[in-house]
């Protein structure tokens, strides 16, 4: 895993505020050679050096935390390891030089490699609609049929031009007749193809939102005021069931499960002709509470969300700009239900016991671990998570990364992972300490869960939550008491993807590393 390059940020930053080397190592009291070495990316910073420096500079502290180069690093490293890209013959160490001396082309580049998975996934998409649309099907043979029957009416007024008065008003009935049909097909035809041209921009919906989460630390002061400013002391289904039908006049309904929409498994379903949330029953008391609370949300904090999102620049489609509103609503839904100042505090207190705050919150272990990400508060900041959920197939359906821990943006993880070996043990929380090839060191907490009370005829989908770490931050949780973090023994050697992995010497390969064959 390659060191993050954000020398260029210090050098820029410090050349626009006119300050010369010299300057700005006599105010951090260090020498100037040392800040030559960090501009150019030979020493790295952190800790009381880090903070004098933002200070010094006026920058915020994740203008320089590296975030958003580790954010880059993986996504270049995850081109050069595609197997259908340069041959095998680009090093994945390269793409840190290319953000440290060229930033808005690797950004560019970023952007181009979304376009073109875009495109493909859209070109795949309609070449199995044409080979398996039975619709599309249809309509071709009818158009051909149609284009037959009018090129056969054209030869014969071609050939018999003095055809008489009946048999030529015969003919041209034919014409308008299949002339209609024709249009008619071809009206259809134009339908389906804007509704695919209207479904492109959603193809990348799901990684811009989670840029546009990552980008922000997944923390949004404004929609925690706004909740602070609510005074719901008591958060039941109760109040807020009331305060929903007393200031929007909306009922809730409870409806059997299979009564919801068909394609998807939500817990709740907002009917505007009738002004009911329908929500669905046998699902717990927390789960109605949230959901109660993110229709709640939904309506009063509409502004505050729409501005989160106005000039987000990592939002280019109208399916993410709503994805990532659904998601904002969520958010301040957990914020209801989980106030940030008593919540930072009982959970400091549990030292992140997620069975003890579950009781305590009335809420799920997935909605806590969501909550766990968000306590980025000046002051009052939590562990720093990472966290994902895996389904039974092993694909990562959510995902929220660190700087120094990325995500695979495509597929599953490093089958070594512990969200992994949580699958196979159901009713156990599985801790783990994680040593990548780099010697970076993680804690990993993960457990199986199905989130859902089965209905018949639908099958209850299976997940594993994971949360990580940085190691130094792993003493704050209950789950390290018993555990000697610095002993190497009981570190387990994992890596990120086998295609991104130097490990020679591993059972679970799957696929040779681009690392080892440039080697």
């Amino acid at each position: 895993m390659a060191s993050l390059p954000i020398g260029h940020r210090i050098r820029a930053q410090r050349k626009a505020k006119g300050l010369t080397q010299t300057a700005l190592a006599q105010s951090l009291g260090i020498s100037v050679s040392y800040i030559n070495l960090i501009e150019h990316d030979k020493r790295s910073i952190g800790g009381a050096l880090l903070n004098r420096l933002t200070e010094a500079l006026d920058l915020e502290l994740s203008t320089l935390d590296g975030a958003q180069e580790r954010r880059m690093l993986d996504a270049l490293e995850q081109i050069a390891a595609d197997p259908g890209i340069g041959d095998g013959q680009l090093k994945p160490e390269s793409a840190r030089d290319l953000i440290a001396r060229h930033e808005p082309w690797a950004k560019t580049l970023l952007t181009l490699r979304r376009a073109n998975t875009r495109d493909q996934s859209l070109i795949a998409a309609l070449s199995d609609r044409l080979n398996h649309d039975p619709l599309l099907n249809s309509s071709v043979h009818d158009m051909l049929s149609s284009a037959a029957a009018i090129r056969s009416v054209a030869d014969i007024y071609a050939e018999a031009p003095d055809i008489d008065s009946a048999q030529r008003q015969r003919f041209d009935a034919i014409l308008q007749e299949e002339a209609a049909r024709l249009s008619n097909v071809a009206q259809t035809l134009a339908s389906v193809f804007e509704k695919s041209d209207n479904d492109i921009s959603g193809l990348n919906a799901t990684e811009e939102v989670d840029d546009f989460l990552y980008a922000r630390s997944n923390h949004f002061p404004a929609l925690e005021t706004f909740v602070e400013s609510l005074n719901l002391n008591e958060a039941t289904v109760s109040t807020l069931a009331t305060r929903l039908e007393d200031k929007h006049g909306i009922a809730i309904r409870r409806i059997p499960a299979t009564s919801m929409p068909s394609d998807t498994m939500r817990t709740s379903a907002f009917d505007p002709e009738t002004n009911i949330l329908n929500i669905a029953e046998g699902i717990t008391a927390g789960t109605e509470r949230f959901e109660i609370a993110r229709k709640i949300s939904l309506i009063e904090a509409a502004d505050i969300i729409d501005a989160e999102i106005a000039d987000a620049p990592e939002l280019a489609s109208d399916t993410g700009r709503e994805r990532a509103r659904r998601a904002l609503a969520a958010y301040a839904a957990a914020a209801i239900v989980m106030p940030y100042n008593v919540f930072f505090e009982t959970t400091e207190a549990l030292r992140y016991d997620i069975d003890a705050l579950a009781v305590k919150f009335g809420t799920s272990a997935e909605q806590l671990c969501h909550r766990f990400t968000t306590l980025r508060r000046p002051g009052a900041e939590g562990v720093p998570f990472a966290m994902l959920r895996a389904n039974a197939a092993g694909y990562l359906t959510k995902r929220f990364p660190l700087p120094r821990l990325p995500m695979p943006r495509f597929g599953g993880a490093c089958p070594l992972w512990a969200v992994y070996g949580a699958m196979q043990t159901p009713d156990l929380r599985v801790s783990q300490v994680a040593e990548f090839p780099n010697k970076d060191r993680f804690f990993f907490i993960a457990r199986a869960t199905r989130p859902l009370a089965s209905a018949h005829g639908r099958t209850r989908p299976s997940y594993a939550l994971m949360l990580a770490c940085e190691i130094i931050h792993a003493d704050r949780l209950v789950y390290s008491d018993g555990l000697n973090l610095s002993a190497s023994s009981i570190a387990h050697p994992v890596g990120s993807t086998c295609l991104l992995c130097t490990r020679t010497a591993c059972a679970h390969r799957q696929e040779a590393s681009i690392r080892m064959r440039m080697e």
